[in-house]
């Protein structure tokens, strides 16, 4: 996730400088097109070398906004983009001011590259905005309204097939009792981001609660759902995490699978799939179960 290491006290305080960077932008897209169209005279700064550090939207993007979206897989691209901005926008101030026609490639040189920096900005504003309202403030998974919306719209792509499987990590309370609740929630961060980052396009990822939670394959069924299922258990059991002044641990997880059910409200297959999940503690744990009906 590209926000993980974000507080959400961040994520807020990051999101209200974004709304106001793109705000301030806004005032000087709207004072550039004045300037040329009504010829008005340019602000020295858009002549500048470093043009593209000297307006609101670049000193945020250079400072404060880089110190928390640095590590954002499109933030190199915006830098990169704002600097193109602001670069093909002192050609253009330079020929309106000497009278002359602004050719065409310019214009479309210039609007490249600022549709460019205002989809990407706010591309990630919408994130923030969903890391905020639909994600656990702990692991960034997915949070219980996420969950259900996602789970009502999978209903309503019947008959594809969703497999759903409720996760649970093994013996977790041995962890917190013996390393305290602090080092248990780091613990929990690492195995989200592991399972995260494992994640097929399409499928999703839900804290149910606690140290339990529900992934979401789509277009899977019992048999996909179950492959699926058997990488991530492996995977975190030939794995260790590293919790800084301690020792690496391991750690296994149970499963509990069963389909979607369009037929029955998705509170009642998020049930099956907790009664699978009982079902494999009860059979020795580090293993997977399917949900069967009662007889």
């Amino acid at each position: 996730m590209p926000f993980s290491k974000l507080s959400r006290e961040q994520k807020r305080t990051t999101l209200n400088e974004l709304r106001q960077a793109l705000f301030q932008h806004e005032l000087w897209y709207e004072n550039f097109n004045r300037t040329i169209i009504c010829d008005q005279v340019p602000d020295e700064r858009d002549f500048r070398e470093d043009a593209n550090h000297r307006w609101p939207l670049g000193q945020w993007l250079h400072g404060a906004g880089a110190g928390r979206l640095g590590s954002h897989p499109s933030f190199s691209q915006i830098l990169l983009a704002h600097e193109l901005m602001h670069r093909h926008a002192a050609i253009m101030l330079r020929t309106a001011s000497e009278h002359r026609s602004i050719p065409l490639d310019d214009y479309e040189l210039f609007l490249s590259a600022l549709k460019q920096v205002r989809a990407q900005l706010v591309t990630i504003k919408h994130e923030l905005e969903d890391a905020l309202r639909n994600r656990d403030p702990l692991t960034g998974a997915g949070n219980h309204i996420a969950m259900l919306t996602a789970l009502s719209e999978r209903q309503a792509l019947a008959p594809r097939p969703t497999c759903l499987a409720m996760m649970d990590l093994d013996h977790f309370r041995e962890v917190n009792d013996t390393y305290g609740h602090t080092l248990g929630d780091e613990f929990l961060v690492q195995y989200a981001e592991f399972v995260m980052s494992h994640l097929r396009p399409h499928d999703e990822f839900f804290r149910f609660g606690g140290e339990k939670f529900l992934y979401c394959a789509a277009d899977a069924d019992l048999d996909q759902g179950r492959a699926i299922a058997e990488q991530l258990r492996k995977g975190l059991s030939d794995r260790e995490f590293f919790v800084e002044g301690y020792l690496p641990l391991t750690v296994t997880a149970s499963f509990g699978l069963t389909l979607l059910d369009p037929s029955v409200p998705v509170e009642q297959s998020i049930e099956r799939a907790d009664q699978a999940l009982h079902a494999a503690k009860a059979a020795g744990r580090d293993r997977i179960a399917n949900w069967q009906a009662p007889n």
